[in-house]
């Protein structure tokens, strides 16, 4: 093919065609608004780092769940798998464990009879040698595991010939299968297209939650039980009993563990918009995740007992003293004293939080967006339109309106029954964040809502001008707020402000260069006028005469 141009001209006539060059990429935004986080105890899932999880892989990822009446710690289990079933993208889930956890070694070993059968074990320790196959299952399953492999009929000049190629699966204790990887025993195997066929290698491409050696045995024989087929032309294999590899080492966590659950949140590179507590009761944990909510910068939704009553819900609120913190506008606490029926059906009726199904909700909401790309979140998750979807519920407690003023100066929101013009129903009855403030836009969660996301976009938008000519970086990031405080306002996010200093205006902001450090430091500082939140109406009728 006769090609009329070249890439790089040096003195010669000619023509030189540069690469194509976009300067049509917008700002693009990401769902994380519409995914949970938290951390958890739970039966089943990686302990060495976060993991996702999703409505459809939830109870193979986590297990099953188990009974409140063995732990109250298995209320978060369930207020995450309805949180799925409710709106949550996603949740990212840190795994509890205590020092005494331990993760053990599966090996295979082959038979004393050679070529034929293999014995699997477990051991604590890297095996060194006499092994045929070993690795370790990250994903930590308190039930254990299954594993079996074969391999297919391998016929040379004819004749049946021992095969290098092994087919192996992993299965969890009720036989469902996990996974499956096919590839060769052999060191530097390849297929036609130079591509690595080595079984470990092969289970490295595809995960990294399963760690494989191999041993000095490189193929498997034919009068092996796990090669090809039996009299009945049924495939042969090698198969284990449950092998119980992991174990939990209890559930006695102590604060060092709560630190390494908030740090494996605080580094994962899953994103995430909201933290829920889910159910926790325990002090030391609540505070992990107050910290992780002021490193990130993201919202948490905490839950008191809805065993207590009003007078008990606000000790346990002070005694956490979650206003103290710098970013107290990020927590939000809810109270809900009910009993529901288990939505998951692995208990009856249960005192079940409702910080994970609030969040549910949020990104249920934040799913559909206008066409600027805002979601409602002027409009909280509380009041009419927003109600507990749980079935059987009944109220235990219902506070007097004494009480419920003591609430809202407590900055605790109760989930109760309320009647409207459409009928009765259980919904989140207030708004508030833990915001230590009477009169500012900062008591509001709709505000708090409004605001991290501002400043999300703000931060990733600086991340992508980071290394940029100054000059440049200053106009695109003028630009760019422009655009965004001008969408916001239209979205009915900001209103104008009354604030002699704004003139009149929803916003403004100013974008210049550090005078200290102007080489390298851009300021960028801005000043919002978010819409409020109907909490209280005042009714006077007049009578005329």
């Amino acid at each position: 093919m006769s090609v009329s141009f070249v890439r790089s001209l040096g003195s010669e006539s000619g023509i030189q065609t540069n690469p194509l060059q976009d300067d049509s990429e917008l700002p693009a935004g990401t769902n994380s608004d519409q995914i949970i986080a938290t951390m958890l105890r739970a039966t089943r899932g990686r302990i060495d780092k976060a993991f996702k999880v999703n409505s459809g892989n939830v109870k193979k990822l986590l297990g099953k769940g188990e009974s409140l009446r063995a732990s109250e710690l298995n209320e978060a289990w369930v207020q995450v798998v309805e949180s799925l079933n409710n709106g949550a993208y996603e949740a990212v889930v840190s795994r509890l464990s205590t020092s005494a956890a331990v993760l053990k070694w599966i090996v295979v070993t082959p038979a004393a009879a050679e070529g034929t059968g293999f014995t699997f074990s477990v051991s604590p320790t890297e095996p060194e040698s006499g092994f045929f196959l070993a690795f370790r299952h990250l994903d930590c399953f308190n039930d254990g595991i299954k594993v079996r492999f074969r391999a297919e009929e391998n016929r040379v000049a004819g004749a049946q010939a021992a095969n290098s190629v092994i087919t192996l699966q992993i299965l969890d204790a009720n036989d469902e299968k996990l996974s499956e990887y096919t590839g060769s025993l052999v060191r530097g195997a390849k297929d036609d297209s130079g591509n690595s066929t080595y079984l470990p290698e092969v289970i490295e491409k595809r995960t990294d939650s399963l760690e494989l050696i191999t041993g000095a045995i490189e193929s498997v024989a034919v009068t092996s039980d796990a090669y090809g087929y039996n009299e009945s032309y049924q495939e042969k294999w090698a198969e284990s009993a449950t092998l119980i590899y992991f174990v939990e080492g209890g559930t006695a966590y102590t604060t060092d563990d709560y630190v390494r659950a908030r740090e494996q949140l605080q580094g994962t590179q899953f994103d995430y918009g909201y933290i829920v507590s889910a159910g926790s009761k325990a002090p030391a944990l609540i505070a992990q995740l107050v910290q992780l909510a002021y490193e990130t910068n993201i919202q948490l939704k905490v839950d008191i007992p809805g065993s207590l009553n009003a007078e008990e819900s606000i000790s346990f609120v002070e005694q956490l003293n979650l206003g103290a913190s710098t970013t107290a506008h990020l927590i939000h606490a809810f109270w809900h004293p009910s009993k529901a029926a288990d939505p998951t059906g692995v208990n009856g009726k249960i005192y079940l939080g409702t910080s994970a199904l609030n969040a549910a909700f949020c990104c249920a909401r934040n799913a559909i967006k206008n066409s600027k790309g805002f979601a409602k979140k002027n409009y909280p998750i509380a009041g009419r339109e927003w109600k507990v979807n749980r079935s059987g519920i009944v109220q235990t407690y219902t506070p007097t309106k004494q009480e419920l003023s003591a609430l809202a100066r407590a900055k605790i929101n109760p989930v109760t029954y309320e009647v409207y013009s459409g009928g009765g129903r259980y919904v989140w009855r207030d708004s508030l964040t833990c915001a230590m403030v009477d009169s500012s836009l900062k008591k509001l969660i709709a505000v708090a809502d409004m605001s991290c996301a501002i400043d999300d976009a703000i931060s990733r938008f600086g991340k992508d001008i980071l290394q940029l000519p100054m000059k440049i970086a200053l106009k695109r990031m003028r630009d760019y707020l422009t655009q965004l405080f001008k969408d916001a306002q239209a979205s009915d996010w900001l209103v104008p402000s009354d604030d002699p200093e704004m003139g009149g205006n929803a916003w403004k902001f100013v974008i210049q260069p550090d005078s200290t450090r102007p080489y390298e430091k851009m300021v960028v500082q801005y000043k919002l006028r978010y819409d409020g939140t109907t909490r209280q109406i005042e009714n006077t009728q007049t009578l005329s005469r």
